[in-house]
């Protein structure tokens, strides 16, 4: 990721920029930082879809699984794009369709190959979770592990355990599911 400024970026002033430069990459606003985010590999892109497909068959009427989902989870400075979020349906129907709402869905996953980086992740969670974000998943292809943070602490689950889904009634999801691409 590069930087596009280096004073900060107001909320107003970040709705001003192109919707994407030139380059087709996007924005993100990191503590009032633009920063251009580059495009996702394809092994990114195939586990965001499997996680989309994945958490859809359990939220069924319940709410709606979106990858590359926008929200900015306090009034000024952030603006991100969660991989993966989940947002229940009274959410959902409740969101204007021309604004960004100050919102953190109650899962968030992130997916840790370029242009995730640890750090930025690590920094995306601690806001979202402060925020109001109940679970913030980070999926990590090279150790097939998936880092769960939500009220109860941070557990991580390998291959051959499965995840208890508590936003989706209790349901789990086999860790090799994910990986089985």
């Amino acid at each position: 990721m590069s930087s596009l400024a280096h004073s900060l970026v107001t909320w107003p002033e970040f709705l001003r920029l192109p919707e994407r430069p030139e380059t087709a990459k996007r924005y993100e606003l990191h503590d009032g930082e633009v920063v251009v985010v580059p495009p996702a590999r394809p092994i990114h892109i195939k586990l965001q879809k499997t996680m989309e497909r994945l958490l859809e068959a359990h939220a069924g009427d319940h709410g709606v699984v979106a990858t590359e989902f926008p929200y900015r989870p306090v009034v000024n400075l952030q603006f991100w794009f969660a991989d993966v979020a989940y947002v229940p349906q009274s959410d959902w129907d409740a969101m204007p369709p021309n604004d960004y709402p100050v919102y953190s869905p109650p899962l968030v996953i992130e997916v840790l190959p370029p242009p995730n980086t640890p750090a930025k992740v690590n920094h995306q969670r601690i806001i979202a979770m402060s925020a109001g974000t109940q679970e913030f998943w980070v999926v990590d292809p090279d150790k097939r592990t998936v880092q769960i943070s939500g009220q109860q602490g941070t557990n991580v689950y390998e291959c051959g355990s499965v995840i208890p889904l508590t936003l989706f009634g209790g349901a789990g999801l086999a860790v090799d599911a994910i990986f089985s691409q």
